[in-house]
């Protein structure tokens, strides 16, 4: 038996991570309370040491939800693990803090996953702030995706036109990311090498390696305020670093070595050519102030190579 088997008592258990987006997780809190119905449930909130006083407002304004103020930002990984060892449902849901409900999508999706036992993963639609189909990505990144998006002319709107009508998927968007607790004891936790981004897409590749079937389940959709969590101007020179080493580490773990070599390379030459570019802007007078003109930034990144 492993550490995470618990006696299932709920049907869900929904977790949710914060750093510094007090206002906004507890929009999505009211929604949560708001909008599900039907179904056993508890909410985790796991805050990674905000200095916006979320724990407090979370503790005063949602006393039911049960919190875990972590003193130092380990990654959003690390964090939803925190939470899934803590939790007790049937099902877990990894939920942004930059999402809200609209309707009762828990109990849709419970029942959906109870009635179709084949499937492991869920992910429902999503939907933009106004009210528009949001591009999910349903399928695996190749390495040619990938040097495509480090060159720019990966378009991620053409997801939309490409997604169909298709039930079973590859990956799941991880902003609402419903899992079995029997995947979690089959084939672990997510992988805390990933500070932030490509975790949903580790575990999912994870997950049909054991023959495990993920589903797309747009008969209900999750509103996402994108960017809301990861466009803080003070924090964003982190969360770029972040998400490159991310993407370094997924490279190294799927993609082969002369693709490895080649991606590197690439990252190397759009980081000297933004060096080059912010440096030219600074001599000029026309940088900005924020992460896309900071000189420091561009060098930490090319020496990250």
């Amino acid at each position: 038996m492993t550490a995470f088997q618990f006696k299932e008592r709920l049907d869900l258990s929904i977790i949710i991570v914060s750093f510094n987006t007090r206002d906004v997780l507890l929009d999505c809190l009211t929604s949560v309370y708001a909008q599900t119905e039907g179904i056993s449930y508890e909410v985790i909130v796991v805050d990674n040491a905000s200095s916006d006083d979320t724990p407090a407002a979370v503790s005063e304004n949602f006393p039911d939800v049960r919190l875990i103020s972590n003193d130092v930002n380990g990654g959003f990984s690390s964090a939803n693990n925190q939470g899934i060892r803590e939790s007790t449902g049937k099902c877990v849901a990894l939920l942004n803090p930059d999402t809200r409900l609209i309707e009762n999508s828990f109990q849709k999706i419970c029942g959906y996953l109870q009635e179709h036992k084949e499937f492991s993963i869920l992910g429902p639609g999503i939907i933009d702030e106004s009210s528009q189909q949001s591009s999910t990505r349903l399928w695996e990144d190749t390495p040619l995706d990938a040097a495509r998006k480090i060159l720019g002319f990966y378009n991620p709107g053409d997801e939309l036109q490409r997604m169909g009508d298709e039930e079973e998927a590859l990956v799941i968007s991880g902003c609402c990311f419903v899992v079995h607790r029997e995947l979690f004891e089959e084939i672990g936790l997510l992988d805390e090498n990933y500070f932030l981004y490509n975790e949903e897409d580790d575990f999912c590749r994870r997950a049909r390696k054991h023959g495990k079937r993920i589903c797309f389940f747009p008969e209900t959709s999750i509103q996402h305020l994108q960017g809301k969590s990861t466009h803080q101007p003070e924090h964003r020179e982190k969360v770029i670093v972040e998400a490159y080493k991310s993407n370094l580490y997924f490279y190294s773990k799927y993609y082969s070595c002369g693709w490895n070599f080649t991606l590197r390379s690439l990252y190397k030459l759009t980081f000297l050519a933004g060096l080059i570019r912010s440096a030219f802007r600074h001599l000029t007078g026309s940088a900005t102030s924020g992460a896309e003109d900071s000189l420091r930034l561009k060098l930490k990144l090319l020496f990250l190579l």
